[in-house]
């Protein structure tokens, strides 16, 4: 087991207290990026906020408790898990917990955790994100060990996942990703928007804007074609908006002042001409907060973009998009053919299947599908996936 100093360091500059009791609570939360995602799932709960990255830990716990489980399962090295990953199982063992939840459904510290604490721990992940194009095939990603270790399909393993749809159950199967018990109850994502402005009171315009175009802007070397792509889409939809008098909005990625929205400007900003720079500017939703996106998305007629979660968002809601991939590489391609996806079109082309999509009727555009929607994003209006959650939370908790 290699030992990383760097970590090591990273990990003592942030560490604030050492606390020598630990309360019991029934509910852990695996990672605290996962309360953006459940803020509406635990609502109703008290929990634990267990931090599992370098950077936001400040606390370490030692108990009694703590101490013996670490010892328990210190034989877990011959299997290479490290000390941190073994000091976790402690502290959470110590807090007595009936359920371990997370939304970062990739993490493999909680693909590890899982394997130990499955008989004695109710263990829930919940899908926040697509995962590659297909939504539950990360295997371009692998291949290109790009993000996960080679080894990625060894250690994968969920004991209960909420997931997007069937495409994730089935891409699971196809890549000898362990899972347990899969519920197909869509996108938490789109769940807590509705709860949003049900809480809130915020109303809808369906037909705000008639074009919505999503930023997703790779910003990493590894993708630059991935950004050619989005520049080129972005251009043609600028150019047919302005030409055609088209109400049209872009939707930011990431949330205002910060130093990678920042980045994301200027990404746009050296990649188009002046006046297109100064056309997106004038018509961009800047995002407030993780709904902003949602509401420009939700009051346009169509929403343009490469292979963004808010497209399938989009159309689980039986709304209308187009995607275009400009290169040669596949793995760009929607995996949904037929009126919603284009391959390296010409602006005249484009052009006219934007007009095209806009003028027919909401039926009429699902018909000119190879396959339904649902597949990729399950979405319920009657059963909602928040309150299905919570069922399942409460069922395990009682």
């Amino acid at each position: 087991m290699k030992i990383n100093i760097k970590k090591i360091i990273l990990l003592l500059k942030n560490i604030k207290k050492i606390q020598f009791n630990l309360k019991h609570e029934k509910i852990v939360v695996f990672d605290g990026y996962s309360l953006a995602h459940l803020e509406y799932v635990l609502e109703d709960y008290n929990f634990f906020i267990f931090e599992d990255r370098l950077d936001k830990i400040n606390t370490i716990y030692i108990t009694p408790s703590v101490i013996f489980n670490f010892v328990k399962y210190l034989s877990l090295i011959l299997k290479k898990y490290s000390f941190k990953v073994i000091y976790s199982i402690a502290v959470i063992k110590a807090i007595k917990p009936k359920i371990l939840i997370t939304s970062i459904d990739n993490s493999i510290n909680f693909f590890l955790i899982s394997k130990v604490l499955k008989n004695s721990v109710f263990c829930l992940a919940v899908q926040n994100n697509g995962r590659g194009n297909h939504i539950g095939d990360e295997s371009h990603y692998i291949k290109k060990n790009l993000f996960f270790p080679k080894n990625f399909e060894e250690l994968y393993y969920i004991p209960n996942y909420i997931c997007f749809g069937q495409v994730v159950i089935d891409g699971c199967i196809r890549q000898n990703l362990k899972v347990d018990n899969n519920y197909n109850y869509g996108s938490i994502q789109i769940g807590n928007f509705f709860q949003y402005i049900k809480k809130k009171n915020i109303g809808l315009n369906k037909n705000l804007y008639d074009i919505c175009f999503i930023s997703e802007p790779a910003l990493d070397k590894k993708f630059k074609d991935f950004d050619k792509n989005i520049i080129k889409l972005l251009k043609f939809s600028i150019k047919s908006c302005i030409q055609n008098n088209l109400k049209f909005i872009f939707a930011s990625k990431y949330l205002e002042n910060t130093d990678i929205s920042k980045s994301e400007i200027n990404f746009y900003k050296d990649n188009l001409s002046k006046e297109e720079f100064e056309y997106l500017i004038l018509n961009m939703n800047i995002k407030k907060n993780r709904y902003s996106s949602f509401m420009a998305l939700s009051q346009s007629s169509l929403v343009i973009g490469i292979q963004s979660t808010l497209l399938y968002n989009k159309l689980s809601c039986k709304e209308k998009i187009l995607s275009c991939n400009f290169v040669n590489e596949k793995i760009y391609d929607f995996p949904i053919e037929g009126i919603c996806f284009m391959k390296n079109p010409n602006y005249e082309d484009f052009l006219s299947r934007v007009k095209m999509i806009l003028f027919l009727n909401t039926d009429e555009y699902f018909k000119r599908m190879n396959k339904d929607p649902q597949y990729f994003i399950n979405f319920d209006s009657k059963e909602k996936i928040i309150d299905k959650t919570k069922q399942l939370i409460k069922s395990n908790l009682d």
